[in-house]
């Protein structure tokens, strides 16, 4: 039947452009060439595509052609058009081809056929690939490429066709060769191997139908299988050679035969051919039956089995295990250009409840709260006994697989639902001492949160301890736990300092999906005082994290390695659950959002003003400096009322105000110096008129005071500074104008104490002289001009004022007082 002539040009279209499985103008209704001459023949039509005698390679002339008497016709029946090719005389035989004629010799049989022959080479690769000359004497093809491309691997060629001829016992021919990169030739020389390239072949050939040339042509159907060349499987199809011819033998038939040719297709099979299951034949299989009912079996993918109809048909399977249905659909080799190419199967097997997934899961008799079928990792606290965990399947054919590794503490439980498999870990984490505290994370140069975490560290057992931060998250992003295991642990003066380096994988869902495992680790870290400060180095790739843990009542925060976008990240979130108003925050050069009126947030080096909280601790690990200070402390302006302090940072003494180091020791007095101007970190005594005189300081450069030393120490006397509240014991406190001594005590931060070296006399109390001031009275001046009674150190009373006495150490009111 006709074809679409838009079908046709698509298909000639895809022949050039890609992949081609269809002859172009193989139903001759894509147009033909007429008149052709050959000769004094010029009736002749060729069809668009296709080669006659008029465009022949070879060495006879086109005038021993036409006397042959040769016609090519395309006819016109009605809305169809079909070829039609008359046989001369001299055993010229009607010959249409997709390669190219090679007319060598008026004798189609001279030297075995060597010269007269169909050929084809689209690719141009010639006796490259077949090693077959192309020069012989007579043949004179040239060695430019001709013919049809194609990359189908067809199984069979149909098309319609009808014949006259005089002789009942000849036969027409139609002859489809597939052959790979080279140049093949048809009929094939004797002398030839054409093995290397010849894909397949399918030959046609029969009698004649019409019993009269004068008979109407009535076209029959036809189909002729492929069959493989010798090497079919190490042949990739590059080209198609389909050659029609009156008579299947050059050089026989009568002048006057006709063949007529239409609908010239390539078939390509898409079908069954055989299905077994666990080794049986399927029940009633047959080729055109689709649908087969194996309900009474369950699927195992390694049970079926079936084979294809079709040299490059293909079967895709796919298994629906909710419907418990197979579906098998095989594609002919033309599917990408034919999406019918293509029949679809139905295995109907057990229909079975697979899901793969949990529907609960409990330790110990207790669901565990956060369980979701599509969460993977869950981690609880104590000890694995044996049937302490229950995990039920969602499905009730699913399968249930466990185990238990004590060295990871890991019970691993999986679930097989057919196909469908899930992976779930419980890990049992150890008993732990907790400490909570802010947690500061960077990536890659980039500052991801500050959250408020709890890290625990388990009782140390043979100077080993594991450290456990669970629920680890970045940027607010759930990964999972850290487990560092094995810590040595060792108490010093107090102090446990921690550091291990270790491999780990983070256990957690993220852990695949971001390939967080074989994490190379460095922990270091320090407890002391019933507190955790720790950070965790972890190279993730070329991405590395650093944790940082510090305690809620910290004095600083250090992010400046960290690019903060405080737009994105308000400060805010950076103090909140912080429990110091004295803590100081660093942040990178460069940093943008600070706002001016924000107190103890460094930018580089640079503060507006630093506020310091009396009675909260203090400690920064960076010097910077402030451009303005505030401190809440109310010193008392009495009458040469004498205070302690420390403090990180110098200045100019102002007018009103004394400020005095230690500078000796005599007897039970300590002699304190003024001073000018002070430094950061040293303790000193303050006698000042203006409460506020901290206050109205600027542009003070503050030290850090991280290894710094709050001592000064006078002929084994040491004056002790603090920023931290502290228990301390033998000790002199100040109190009511001089140091008293105390078995046990306390100090505030920004105080001062007095400690004796132990080959030190240590008096109850220490008397306090400020440059020749006693200050061991209430009132010194007063003092200094009262009239009362006043005895030397024999007891004797003695008359006079102070101001007239001479120098020396006298009671008064039970109190010595010194004269200089």
């Amino acid at each position: 039947m006709k074809k679409q002539l838009l079908t046709l040009a698509l298909l000639a279209v895809a022949g050039t452009a890609g992949a081609q499985y269809q002859l172009p103008n193989g139903n001759f209704e894509g147009g033909y060439a007429d008149k052709i001459k050959i000769g004094r023949n010029s009736g002749n039509q060729v069809p668009n595509n296709w080669h006659w005698f008029h465009d022949k390679t070879g060495s006879i002339a086109a005038s021993t052609v036409s006397m042959s008497g040769m016609h090519n016709y395309v006819v016109t029946d009605g809305n169809n058009h079909y070829v039609k090719l008359v046989q001369g005389s001299m055993g010229g035989n009607g010959n249409l081809t997709t390669g190219i004629i090679n007319a060598g010799s008026s004798s189609p049989t001279t030297d075995g056929g060597l010269k007269n022959y169909n050929w084809s080479d689209p690719t141009g690769k010639g006796d490259n690939k077949t090693k077959v000359p192309t020069n012989r004497s007579g043949q004179n093809e040239g060695t430019s490429a001709a013919g049809q491309t194609f990359s189908g691997k067809p199984d069979a060629i149909k098309f319609k066709y009808a014949a006259y001829l005089k002789d009942a016992s000849q036969r027409i021919q139609l002859r489809a060769v597939v052959h790979g990169e080279g140049r093949y030739r048809d009929p094939e020389y004797s002398k030839d191997n054409y093995d290397d390239i010849k894909w397949g072949v399918a030959t046609f050939n029969d009698t004649r139908t019409l019993s009269s040339s004068s008979d109407k042509v009535v076209l029959k159907e036809a189909q002729a299988e492929f069959v493989a060349g010798i090497n079919q499987s190490s042949i990739t199809p590059a080209a198609v050679l389909v050659s029609l011819t009156t008579n299947e033998n050059p050089g026989v038939g009568d002048k006057g035969n006709f063949a007529c040719f239409d609908d010239i297709e390539f078939v390509y099979y898409h079908a069954l051919k055989s299905a077994t299951y666990n080794g049986q034949a399927i029940a009633n299989f047959a080729e055109n039956t689709l649908n087969y009912d194996l309900s009474s079996q369950v699927y195992d993918e390694k049970k079926f089995d079936c084979t294809v109809k079709g040299i490059g048909a293909e079967a895709v399977k796919s298994y629906n295990e909710s419907t418990g249905l197979l579906t098998v659909t095989v594609n002919g080799n033309n599917i990408s250009a034919d999406a019918t190419s293509k029949t679809v199967y139905t295995f109907q097997f057990k229909k079975m409840d697979y899901t793969g997934v949990l529907s609960a899961l409990s330790v110990n008799g207790k669901n565990i709260e956060t369980f979701a079928e599509d969460s993977y990792h869950y981690t609880v606290v104590g000890d694995y006994t044996k049937d302490c965990v229950k995990a039920t399947a969602k499905g009730a054919d699913d399968v249930v697989a466990t185990s238990y590794d004590p060295a990871t503490r890991i019970y691993s439980i999986k679930v097989t639902g057919g196909s469908k498999v899930n992976n779930y870990y419980v890990k049992f984490a150890k008993t732990t001492t907790d400490y909570k505290g802010k947690m500061s994370i960077a990536m890659d140069n980039g500052w991801l949160s500050a959250a408020t975490s709890t890290v625990g560290i388990t009782t140390p057992v043979d100077g080993k301890a594991d450290f456990q931060l669970l629920g680890f998250a970045l940027g607010g992003a759930p990964i999972g736990d850290i487990f560092v295991t094995d810590v040595p642990y060792t108490e010093k003066n107090g102090v446990v300092d921690l550091y291990k380096e270790q491999t780990i994988t983070i256990f957690g869902d993220a852990s695949k999906d971001m390939g967080l495992i074989d994490l190379p680790v460095v922990l270091t870290g320090t407890l002391k005082d019933g507190k955790l400060t720790a950070k965790i180095d972890i190279t993730w790739g070329e991405y590395p994290i650093t944790v940082d843990l510090v305690p809620l009542d910290a004095t600083s925060l250090d992010l400046s390695s960290n690019a903060v976008d405080l737009e994105g990240t308000p400060l805010a979130d950076m103090k909140a659950d912080m429990t110091n108003s004295n803590l100081t925050i660093f942040l990178r050069e460069g940093t943008e959002g600070v706002d001016a009126k924000e107190k103890n947030v460094v930018v580089g080096t640079a503060a507006s003003s630093l506020s310091l909280a009396d009675g909260n601790d203090w400690g920064v690990t960076k010097d910077f400096t402030a451009a303005a200070v505030s401190y809440d402390r109310v010193f008392k302006t009495d009458d040469n009322y004498v205070q302690s302090f420390v403090l990180p940072f110098g200045f100019t003494v102002p007018t009103g105000t004394t400020v005095a180091e230690l500078s000796s020791v005599n007897g039970d007095n300590l002699v304190f110096k003024p001073v000018t101007t002070t430094e950061a970190n040293k303790p000193y005594l303050v006698v000042t008129t203006d409460k506020d005189f901290i206050n109205k300081l600027t542009n003070v450069q503050v030290k850090a005071t991280t290894g710094a030393d709050l001592t000064t120490t006078v002929d084994g006397v040491s004056h002790i500074g603090s920023y931290t509240a502290q228990s301390v014991k033998d000790v002199y406190g100040y109190a009511n104008g001089k140091f008293v001594k105390a078995n046990t005590g306390s100090v505030k931060p920004f105080r001062t104490y007095i400690k004796v070296a132990g080959t030190q006399a240590a008096p109850m109390a220490f008397g306090v002289n400020i440059e020749g001031t006693v200050t061991g009275i209430n009132n010194a001046t007063t003092a200094a001009t009262a009239k009362e009674a006043i005895y030397n150190l024999q007891g004797v009373r003695v008359s006079g004022d102070l101001k007239h006495l001479t120098k020396g150490v006298y009671i008064v009111n039970g109190q010595k007082v010194v004269v200089k």
